[in-house]
């Protein structure tokens, strides 16, 4: 026994805020009609960046869904006509302060495939140094946290870092970094 397809009918958008549109479906399925609600958002990106030293670079910020401070990797939306790889460089510059030597793509993943379409493209950034200050938009207020590879998978067990797309990409980057020395 296969699973059934559910077909959309009607769509419509519900609500547009800002960077997010809510999208309203009529769908079909095994006969039975219901709604469905899907979010539309533009691409991410998410920056494991690592200094010469092995250190990896991190951003400390307060984020509104937990109304707390994490600690998490670089990362942001991809500006409209940007591609993810000009988009990964500039949000590290903007969050930490710090410019990378090279940078190496780690895949991408869909962050919620139960509501949204996007994607968020994975990078490594090899060689990062301290360049200047966060300059973050008003919205955002960043700071720089260095950590070695052993803090970093001991605060992702702990839960100091728990932002799921942090802990992919830093699993990636760890998998790649840890598995043969460059």
């Amino acid at each position: 026994m296969g699973i059934t397809i559910p077909r959309r009918h009607a769509s419509a958008v519900a609500g547009s805020f800002g960077p997010l549109a809510v999208h309203r479906h009529e769908v079909v399925a095994a006969g039975a009609s219901y709604t469905a609600f899907t979010l539309e958002l533009a691409d991410w990106i998410s920056v494991a960046a690592i200094t010469d030293a092995g250190e990896f670079v991190l951003v400390r910020q307060h984020r509104h869904g937990v109304d707390a401070v994490t600690i998490e990797t670089a990362g942001g939306l991809v500006d409209p006509g940007e591609e993810p790889a000009v988009a990964a460089p500039r949000e590290l510059l903007e969050e930490t302060g710090y410019a990378a030597a090279s940078l190496e793509p780690l895949g991408w993943v869909h962050p919620n495939p139960a509501l949204q379409a996007n994607r968020c493209f994975l990078y490594l950034a090899r060689g990062a140094r301290r360049v200047g200050e966060p300059a973050g938009d008003e919205h955002e207020s960043t700071e720089a946290v260095l950590m070695s590879a052993e803090e970093v998978t001991a605060a992702m067990q702990d839960g100091r870092i728990s932002h799921s797309i942090a802990v992919i990409t830093l699993l990636r980057a760890l998998a790649v970094t840890t598995a043969a020395p460059r």
